[in-house]
This record gives C-alpha cells, sequence and structure tokens, in this order.
C-alpha cells in the first residue's frame, strides 16, 4: 500500500540560524524500514523544518533515502496541503506532528488536514482537531479530565482581560471577577504553579509558595496572557506514551522524569529513567486508566502524558498528542525507530508485543539525558558507542544567550537490568567528564533507587 506520512508547520523556519544533527539519521530509519517493507512504497509531505521525518543542516536537506519519495511543501492552509497528499493517492495518511515555539497547535492543523483526506475517503491515523484543541488550551484540558473523573489537582483559571478589566471600563468601581478569582486563589493549598494556558510544556511556569507571592506574580507586567493557578502536587513526576487508534491502545510503562530546583521538569534538563515496572507504583493501574483516557478521548496515532504519582495516586498534569522526545525514547528502550512505530499504528499491529517464550522484558532500560551542544566530533564519537542508542542536537546559531542556544540529547543503555544502566552510566560519565556533569550521574543513581525492579 501507499503510505503517506505527513507533518505541518504554522512557523516562520529560518533554516540558515540552525544546524540540526540527528543519529541515527532520519533516512537510514526511513530507508531500513522500506527495505524490510517491499510492499509498502513510503511517501514524506512535510513543511521545514520537518521533525522526526528530515535530516537538516543549515536549512538543507542532507540526506535523502532510496525508496522514500519526499514532498516539501509551501502550502500554509489546511486544504491546499491536503491536496498535495490527496494527489499521492495514499491508502493511508500518517500524522508525524511535531511542537513549535511560542504554541504547541500544530496538532490541530494535522486533524483538519486529516479531516479533509477522511472525506475524500483516506484513511487516517491522526488525533482530531478538537482533541489537539482541548489538549493544547491546559484549561480545556482541566476541564476535561474533571468532567472524565480523572485524578487532576485543583486549579483555578484567570481570565487575564476580566482580571484587569477595570483599566477599560472606568465606570467600574469593583472588578468582581478579579475578586472572585483571588478569593479561590487564596483558599488553595501551597505552593501552587502557575503556567500559561496554551504555552509550550513548562516554559515560562513559576511556583509560588504563598498567596502573597501568587498574587505578585499575576499582577506583575509580563504576566500578559491567562493564566491556571494550579495546586502543586508533591509527588514523583512521569511520563508515557499512548500508541493506537479506534479503541486499540497501548500503554507504554511510564519513565521517571527529574526536576529542577523549584521541583519542575525543565524540557532543557531533565532526566528520564525507565522503563520503570515496579508495582509500587500501580502500573497496571495507570495503564488502565490511561486506556480509558484514550477511548473517551478518541486518540488515533501518538499521545504523550506527564504525570504525578503521589500516595498511590496517578494525576494527570498534561496531555501532548503528538510525537515527542519520549517517543525517540521508546523507541530506543524497543531497539526500534519512530518510522517502524508510526507503521505498526497504520496497520494495527502491536507496538511492544512479546515474542511467543520470550522471558526479557519487551522494553529495555535505558536513560535519556541532556548535554551541552557538541562538536562535530564529539558527536561522531558518542554516535560510535554501542551504548548510545540516538543523539539529537539542535543549534540555534542566531541565539545570543547561551540558555537559548540549545543542547544535546542522548539516549543510553539498551539493557536488561537497572543495575546493568547504573554500570553504564558510570562508564559514560568517566569517558566523557567534559559532556557529562557530576549532577547528573547524583541525579539518576537516585532515580534508579527510586525505580525499584
Amino acid at each position: 500500500m501507499t503510505v503517506v506520512v505527513y507533518s505541518t508547520n504554522s512557523n516562520v523556519y529560518k533554516g540558515a540560524d540552525f544546524d540540526i544533527e540527528t543519529f541515527p539519521l532520519h533516512a537510514q530509519q526511513w530507508q531500513k524500514l522500506a527495505q524490510s517493507h517491499p510492499e509498502h512504497q513510503f511517501i514524506i509531505v512535510t513543511q521545514m523544518p520537518g521533525m522526526f521525518l528530515l535530516d537538516l543542516m543549515q536549512n538543507d536537506i542532507a540526506h535523502t533515502a532510496d525508496g522514500i519519495t519526499y514532498i516539501v511543501c509551501e502550502e500554509s492552509d489546511a486544504e491546499s496541503f491536503a491536496q498535495r497528499i490527496i494527489s499521492c493517492k495514499p491508502d493511508i495518511a500518517v500524522a508525524a506532528t511535531f511542537w513549535v515555539t511560542p504554541y504547541d497547535w500544530l496538532g490541530i492543523q494535522d486533524g483538519m488536514i486529516a479531516a479533509i483526506l477522511a472525506r475524500h475517503g483516506i484513511k487516517t491515523i491522526c488525533h482530531p482537531a478538537s482533541v489537539s484543541l482541548t489538549c493544547f488550551d491546559k484549561f480545556r484540558t482541566h476541564q476535561e479530565l474533571k468532567k472524565m473523573g480523572m485524578t487532576v489537582a485543583d486549579a483555578v483559571y484567570v481570565h487575564h482581560e476580566l482580571y484587569w478589566c477595570e483599566r477599560s471600563k472606568r465606570e467600574l468601581k469593583t472588578n468582581v471577577y478579579k475578586n472572585y478569582v483571588l478569593h479561590q486563589i487564596q483558599n488553595m493549598n501551597y505552593p501552587v504553579v502557575i503556567k500559561d494556558t496554551v504555552g509550550l510544556s513548562s516554559y515560562g511556569m513559576e511556583v509560588a509558595v504563598s498567596y502573597k507571592q501568587a498574587v505578585h506574580y499575576l499582577n506583575l507586567g509580563r504576566t500578559n496572557s491567562d493564566r491556571l493557578v494550579e495546586e502543586y502536587i508533591d509527588g514523583i513526576p512521569f511520563g508515557t506514551e499512548i500508541y493506537g487508534t479506534n479503541g486499540m491502545y497501548e500503554v507504554m510503562p511510564p519513565f521517571m522524569f527529574s526536576v529542577n530546583r523549584y521541583g519542575i521538569t525543565s524540557p532543557k534538563q531533565s532526566v528520564k529513567i525507565g522503563p520503570v515496572l515496579s508495582e509500587r507504583y500501580c502500573v497496571h493501574a495507570l495503564q488502565n486508566m490511561l486506556k480509558e483516557l484514550a477511548c473517551k478521548m478518541g486518540f488515533s496515532g501518538v499521545a504523550q502524558v506527564d504525570l504525578i504519582f503521589k500516595d498511590g495516586t496517578w494525576y494527570i498534569i498534561e496531555i501532548n498528542p503528538r510525537l515527542s522526545g519520549m517517543t525517540e525514547t521508546y523507541a530506543a528502550a524497543l531497539g526500534r525507530s519512530v518510522p517502524s512505530l508510526l507503521l505498526d499504528i497504520a496497520c494495527g499491529h502491536p507496538i511492544a508485543k512479546a515474542p511467543p517464550g520470550s522471558l526479557n522484558h519487551v522494553l529495555n532500560y535505558v536513560c535519556n539525558i541532556k548535554l551541552p551542544l557538541l562538536s562535530k566530533e564529539q558527536m561522531n564519537s558518542l554516535h560510535a558507542e554501542h551504548s548510545v542508542l540516538y543523539l539529537h542536537q539542535m543549534h540555534n546559531l542566531a541565539a545570543k544567550q547561551e540558555r537559548e542556544k540549545g543542547y544535546c540529547e542522548a539516549v543510553i543503555g539498551g539493557v536488561q537490568s537497572m543495575q546493568h544502566l547504573s554500570t553504564l552510566i558510570d562508564s559514560f560519565a568517566s569517558r566523557y567528564p567534559d559532556m557529562v556533569e557530576p549532577e547528573f550521574v547524583h541525579t539518576a543513581k537516585d532515580m534508579m533507587a527510586q525505580c525499584g525492579a
């Protein structure tokens, strides 16, 4: 069959400003898939930078793969983009939605395209646009989860324009809305997390340890959009992914996440270790809960879920209906590639089913870490390491501040025990002291002790 894998981008992509490297190359992964499945024709329809699909270097497609057709589109509207896909005469279209800043909303666009394709009789694997919209707005997500009976932190929504409506309505003597919101916030349990309702991940998130501090933050001039004030759950952060469509879902065993000094998982600094299989974390209960969530939401494809575990209870923090760094991490733990995961979802094949008679874990143990920006020589050196399963580096050449220039993400491991993974981390840190900070090793070891057997 003809399989189209597609993704869109709402942003202007300034390719000359970015140097992006991935090992193994995406082209190698797609070519290997094409060679393993000569019965299928694969067509990639995307927009720059085509995350998970293209290998780019300063806006040039640096590599192509035999057996794969690449179409890089300029069309910005859903109808025109869908027509490019329709012209390929696919039997099935699979969304490989990625993320951009400042708004993580590309799933909405991809869902609109999927609806157009479906009207033309083309089978699609893509979350409905309405589902992506619900997950894009954190307040909508919170409301939907509560309605479904899922466990979430208590939260108060702050509508920015109403919070400051007295500024433009001079006849107002009292801002009743602000008084109500502040009364609700005053009665919350502290600390609280204050976040943009439509921001990307935890970027711009603040922690307030008191009512006074929360009000101070809401009154700052730089707080210029709607906010969600959410009670901080003092538990252990995790993440997982859900794969599947039409009621047939697989929930991967979770990975444990590290937190920064504010108690928040930072996308640019976090350590992820897993899979976590210990029943002290009620993993089966989590998987059943998220299967119910997937069915009620109507997921179709890949969805990443952020979680907190505390006192035997799982709290859902955020849902990202798209590919993520977790997708690459799970692919590495499975000994697979992201393209092979997407094909299995499209064909309705199980992702993590153990071979008959196998006594091994389906997922190997891996660790996802962030490294400083690396040179070409360093990247090549790490790529040659057997224990380094995946590398991805995005260098923003136009950034002026050091923290904005980027980082390298690495997945290491692929072993059958947490003890073996611990040994690999020690060896990795000792041989590459210029790349691995000692604090990382301490964090990883503490996390492995918490993970359990």
